[in-house]
């Protein structure tokens, strides 16, 4: 299972939770997925809140598209 929403996210906390209490995985192992799903879960609130203002067509085309920029520390 790929993660690639919230409802998925929180199969995946599910899923650790079972392990967890079944002793295939460490505390430590449930936390680290725990914090990984906890921000995924912030970049999915933040492409939805983008998603609503770009929805304005009045600042869209006044905004600066920052995601269609290349890193300028990343070689090519």
């Amino acid at each position: 299972m790929k993660p690639v929403n919230s409802k998925s996210l929180f199969h995946l906390l599910c899923l650790t939770l079972e392990k967890l209490d079944s002793d295939e995985i460490d505390v430590a192992k449930a936390s680290a997925i725990a914090k990984l799903v906890g921000q995924a879960g912030n970049l999915l609130t933040y492409e939805l809140k983008r998603a609503v203002i770009m929805s304005n067509e009045d600042y869209a085309k006044n905004h600066r598209q920052i995601e269609l920029k290349e890193f300028d520390s990343l070689p090519q």
